[in-house]
């Protein structure tokens, strides 16, 4: 083997002993909040909300990962939003049909996630920040707002290896994420029913 090929080797073999896989499994808990009756809301969520997998390939840090989130956002979103709307549709992303039943269609994506890890923050905590776009429309499929919903999570490495520091600041921001929508909701709603009436 000449020495090409061991440098090569070698570097293989670094990528592979820094890349780390991480699978998200977040649980948020369901909140107590006062259902939404008689209004019907169909929700399409885009392929970053269902399908979203992170990687980083920066090697100098132990901030070098792959995650996988699996089905957490996805799961945030159907415990808020069933919790405050009991008939909740679902549809997929690619449908542009317009439902005779359905008064307000949301579109939640992931706008951005980012992350710090202990070498790049200079100190011994992991920080997690992610932030959504919400796109709501009424009956006729025109814009009525844009809703951005932000959540933030940090996890002390102390005791805990890489892995499981930066799962649970992933744990921790998705459920800030959560406790958020259901506060906008709360506090928004009635503007947007405000909206329609005055589109009617």
């Amino acid at each position: 083997m000449n020495i090409n090929h061991k440098l090569l080797l070698l570097l293989v073999v670094l990528c592979q002993s820094c890349t780390q896989s991480i699978v998200i499994n977040t649980t948020v808990p369901e909140p107590l909040v006062e259902k939404i009756e008689n209004f019907n809301l169909a929700v399409i969520y885009e392929d970053n909300i269902q399908n979203y997998q992170y990687e980083n390939i920066n090697s100098k840090s132990s901030a070098c990962c792959e995650i996988d989130f699996s089905d957490s956002q996805l799961n945030l979103f159907r415990k808020i939003l069933q919790s405050f709307f009991p008939g909740l549709i679902e549809l997929p992303n690619n449908n542009s049909e317009m439902l005779s039943n359905v008064d307000l269609y949301m579109e939640p994506q992931l706008d951005a996630f980012e992350f710090l890890s202990p070498e790049e923050s200079r100190n011994d905590k992991y920080a997690v920040w992610l932030k959504y776009k919400i796109d709501i429309y009424d009956n006729k499929k025109t814009l009525l707002s844009n809703w951005y919903i932000t959540g933030y999570g940090e996890q002390n490495t102390g005791s805990f290896g890489v892995s499981e520091s930066l799962t649970k600041a992933i744990d921790l921001a998705l459920r800030d994420t959560g406790v958020n929508l259901a506060i906008k909701i709360e506090d928004d709603f009635d503007k947007l029913v405000k909206l329609i009436s005055t589109d009617l």
